[in-house]
């Protein structure tokens, strides 16, 4: 049977012989804890030097290395060069190969969790390859070194910086002894005389070893995030009763019954090889055992306990709008003539926090959310003609403003959502998950289309298929190519228009194979065939200009206008009393609301992008939900079961001048039958 033997040198009492299961073999695992004992960990390597396979060392330093040269501890080295014939491992070599890719990894699908986030580390001289990653993933990093070994005052901030201190200083350490009074106690009492001990406790993130985590201070780590080498079960039983709120561990299980650090799993995969372990034989190590980095909630309840909250943005639909500011409203008189003005004026102001919606509550869990409302000054015009990047930093400095107000997660409203790349930059800069609400306003505009479809009763169902024909006007983009096979799955026919024919051509494809029963036909223009439509659902950015000629419309046709601001006009509308112009689908949230903020809409009712937003909030699902040009026909369907579940439903149907009654949907059928 292989023997692996570990000496933990910084750690006491965590003695322990038995037998293991590793690579489907069983392995002799003994463990002594040297308590920072020199003497005798040199005497146990004598001692066990040729009657075990391996020798692990833990808790000692590693090869500091610098661009420039590398240093090894006087310590280390000797305790390493002690066994003549047992091969001895440190875990080094598997830490700088699988880290890096690991953390890498991680990172890639819980980009949340780092961006924007202070990440202090306690030693950067010791996680000197984690460090290089952090950094390069745009974390913001508070390396604690120069208190850690020698009690100064300040803390490195780079890489760079790193290099710098440990150029100096690395000669000196690699003489220091190892004990444990060697390290810094990270009290918060010394904090009150230690600047770069404040700054380091701000941090969002820790990251160590859990060697170091066990000896020091822990009461700046409650509701805190850590990252540790490896986390054993006694430490999680720490770290909870310390109030860690979670932490991320770069070493997984892999030995049956017990966690090992990475010397250990070294020792183990070096009892397998008859060579010492190279760079190839380690990566496949890692390949084989599928090692990577575990994600551990500590705290539920401690979180759960607070009110979730969601953050959304606004901005002005039009020059008229700018004029409802405090300061401006004196100014509307004259608006004709100071418009063109104001609305370049204020594209340079930052966006601001607005207000609040509180009362939210949803019907599944009985939960009270709570939001925030924020806005950008400029119109659409305004936000379509500049740099995409400008705008970019206003809304992350919303988002990063939020986050420091608790709210986890945030939504992008009207043509904050379309500017660049519709979220995606945002997101990726944001603390918090990012959505542009689009799932919920496809959904909640097929929820109006079919409502006032049915009010009218013009077009009958065979099989649960309307037998009629529907068009989607800006069919290619994000809202309109969902909508498009959603209602495919549901119409006859579906003519889809907007003017890119590749894209339209990609589009039918698509829509297809969601729906190869249905009728597809593509158009550049809607005049053509908008006189055989039942449903016609407009979704442009056309900001206000004429999309069609409403008087070719077939009578009794519905048109569910989804922009903002509106692709049908008010007088197009008033033209035609025989064909129903409703608003898309506003949304109304549960709950009793008190909102202090003007979206222009009453009482619970408020855009389904919005909505969108505080049902995440509900459902506790605080993920970047609906991002890009490109929403799943998936998603719009979680987001319709979530929506039923928790209570947010369509509002009375809306048109251009508030609330459509029955008996207006009732003038309107009369006027269409007369036309027809």
């Amino acid at each position: 049977m292989k023997h692996v033997l570990s000496i933990a040198f910084a750690q006491s009492n965590k003695n322990f012989d038995e037998i293991v299961e590793f690579n489907g073999e069983k392995v002799r695992l003994t463990q002594y804890a040297t308590g920072f004992d020199f003497e005798l960990a040199k005497d146990l390597i004598r001692r066990f030097d040729g009657l075990c396979d391996v020798i692990s060392i833990s808790g000692v330093p590693p090869k500091i290395k610098t661009s420039k040269s590398s240093y090894e501890h006087f310590q280390s080295k000797e305790l390493k060069s002690i066994a003549k014939i047992t091969r001895v491992v440190d875990g080094q070599k598997l830490k700088d190969i699988y880290i890096p890719w690991a953390f890498r990894q991680f990172y890639l699908t819980n980009k949340n969790k780092f961006k924007a986030k202070r990440i202090g580390v306690y030693t950067g001289a010791l996680q000197k390859s984690l460090v290089q990653i952090l950094e390069e993933l745009d974390g913001k990093v508070c390396l604690a070194d120069p208190y850690t070994f020698l009690r100064l005052p300040y803390n490195l901030h780079s890489n760079i910086e790193l290099e710098k201190f440990l150029s100096k200083l690395s000669p000196v350490f690699s003489r220091m002894k190892i004990k444990k009074t060697s390290l810094a106690s990270f009290s918060q009492s010394e904090s009150k005389h230690n600047k770069g001990l404040k700054e380091f406790f701000k941090s969002d993130i820790f990251v160590g070893n859990e060697g170091m985590i066990q000896i020091i201070d822990r009461d700046h780590l409650a509701g805190k995030t850590v990252v540790l080498d490896f986390m054993g079960s006694q430490m999680k039983k720490k770290l909870v009763k310390d109030g860690i709120h979670d932490v991320i561990t770069c070493m997984p299980k892999v030995v049956k019954g017990r966690y090992v650090n990475f010397s250990v799993l070294e020792g183990l995969m070096q009892s397998f090889q008859s060579e010492d372990l190279t760079a190839d034989l380690l990566l496949k190590w890692v390949d084989k055992l599928d090692l990577k980095v575990e994600y551990h909630k500590l705290n539920v309840e401690a979180e759960n306990s607070g009110k979730k909250k969601f953050a959304f943005i606004i901005h002005p639909l039009s020059k008229g709008h700018l004029f409802k500011h405090p300061l401006l409203r004196k100014a509307r008189p004259i608006e004709a003539q100071l418009g063109p003005f104001v609305e370049k004026a204020m594209a340079y102001t930052p966006g601001f926090y607005y207000g609040s919606i509180k009362g939210i509550r949803s019907e599944k869990n009985n939960e009270e959310i709570e939001g925030l409302i924020y806005s950008v000054a400029e119109t659409p015009k305004m936000l379509l003609s500049q740099e995409p990047d400008k705008v970019y930093k206003k809304l992350i400095d919303l988002c990063v403003d939020a986050a420091h107000h608790s709210a986890q997660i945030i939504g992008l409203g009207a043509f904050t959502k379309i500017v660049g790349d519709a979220g995606i930059t945002v997101e990726q800069k944001s603390p918090i998950p990012v959505t542009t609400g689009n799932s919920l306003s496809a959904c909640s505009t097929l929820w109006a289309a079919k409502f006032a479809i049915d009010k009218l009763g013009f077009v009958e169902s065979e099989n649960s298929i309307r037998k009629g024909t529907a068009m989607v006007v800006g069919a290619t983009g994000a809202i309109g190519a969902v909508s498009a096979k959603i209602l495919a799955t549901k119409w006859e026919r579906v003519i889809l228009v907007a003017p890119r024919a590749y894209k339209l051509l990609e589009l039918k494809d698509e829509v297809l194979k969601v729906a190869p029963h249905c009728e597809i036909e593509i158009s550049t223009h809607a005049d053509g065939l908008s006189h055989e439509c039942d449903l016609i659902i407009t979704t442009t950015s056309a900001q206000g200009k004429k999309i069609l000629d409403i008087e070719k419309v077939k009578p009794g046709c519905v048109i569910c206008d989804v922009s903002r601001p509106f692709d049908i006009s008010e007088d197009d509308a008033m033209k035609r009393p025989d064909v129903m112009v409703i608003a898309s689908g506003e949304v109304q949230l549960p709950g009793e609301i008190n909102s202090n903020v003007d979206l222009g809409l009453e009482g619970n009712i408020v855009y389904a992008c919005l909505a969108e937003t505080a049902l995440l909030a509900m459902a506790g699902k605080f993920e970047s939900f609906t991002l890009g040009r490109n929403i799943s026909y998936e998603k719009v369907l979680e987001i319709d079961l979530l929506a039923k579940e928790h209570g947010v439903r369509l509002s009375a149907i809306m048109g251009h001048n508030g609330f459509i009654t029955d008996e207006e949907f009732e003038l309107c059928r009369a006027h269409a039958l007369k036309k027809r």
